[in-house]
């Protein structure tokens, strides 16, 4: 009777005998969608930042990098100056114009309404940091300067209560008493994840948001 050819690279085993490239994997050998080769492991459980993350197709962006600490501090500078822009056209009918053109030392521009001015301005600023957040994970300056918040387990789309936290810290905190908002972004100049302090707090990060890559707030 004629035995099956055997394969010497095999151990001599017949080749009908030999499992399959796939054997032994669920479904009939494929790995499920997303997931990583059969044999390999991905590393979960690691920060953003320190190793890759293995987001779902089409919703993160695991190639995406943190964004640079002057990126960072140019968007918030862009964002500081539109909020002072709008702040400032809210504050006109406020002003004493009598005191502007004839200033009397000692004595301010602003009439008695100068508190509420001020509490309006951050205000905005808690509304605009949290609301833009929120929905596309960025600001104007960011907009400007492509970079976005991502969450700093897995690089998905932050949540509402991360931005609301975010935007809790900076925008109240930092308008309340300047000494906080100052140590809270210069924080991004020695972190070595470049992470403000209000970014710790809510547990995100900041990323390059490349255009060529997936957009985790698509679906927002």
């Amino acid at each position: 009777m004629t035995q099956p050819p055997r394969d010497p690279a095999s151990g001599g085993e017949p080749e009908e005998n030999r499992p399959g490239p796939h054997e032994g994997q669920p479904y009939g050998g494929w790995p499920s969608y997303g997931e990583p080769p059969y044999g390999q492991q991905q590393p979960y459980g690691q920060p953003y930042g320190q190793q890759p993350y293995g987001g779902r197709p089409g919703y993160g962006a695991p190639s995406a990098v943190l964004a640079g600490r002057w990126a960072r501090l140019g968007a918030g500078v862009i964002d500081l100056i539109i909020i002072g822009i709008v702040t400032g056209l809210i504050s006109i009918p406020f002003v004493n114009w009598n005191r502007v053109i004839n200033p009397e030392p000692g004595t301010s521009m602003y009439s008695g309404a100068q508190v509420g001015t001020n509490a309006i301005s951050i205000v905005l600023a808690f509304l605009y940091f949290w609301l833009m957040h929120a929905k596309w994970g960025q600001t104007l300056g960011k907009m400007l300067l492509r970079i976005r918040v991502v969450r700093d387990d897995n690089g998905q789309a932050i949540t509402n209560g991360q931005a609301l936290g975010r935007a809790a810290f900076y925008g109240v905190l930092g308008g309340i008493c300047g000494c906080i908002g100052l140590i809270d972004i210069a924080w991004i100049l020695w972190d070595p994840r470049k992470q403000a302090l209000h970014c710790k707090v809510a547990h995100t990060v900041v990323v390059t948001a490349d255009p060529r890559l997936p957009n985790p707030y698509d679906y927002r």
